[in-house]
């Protein structure tokens, strides 16, 4: 994983800002909404429209903060 990703999420972490109990696989999990589907469609030769890799970042990390944002006590 890079380690500028992983720095910034231990840091987000470490503020409250995320809540995030295992980091190599919340890394992982990020790129696999953001990166991963590049990567398919460029495997058999095509690739993903500007629009729809818009909407696939914007929605992949709502998933992301929604998944590992501080919960509420």
């Amino acid at each position: 994983h890079h380690p500028a990703v992983a720095g910034a999420l231990r840091t987000l972490t470490e503020q409250g800002r995320l809540a995030i109990p295992d980091l190599q696989v919340a890394i992982i999990q990020f790129y696999g909404l953001l990166v991963f589907p590049h990567m398919v469609f460029s495997s058999y030769g095509t690739h993903i429209d500007e629009d729809v890799t818009d909407r696939l970042i914007t929605s992949g990390v709502d998933m992301f903060l929604h998944h590992y944002g501080p919960r509420d006590a």
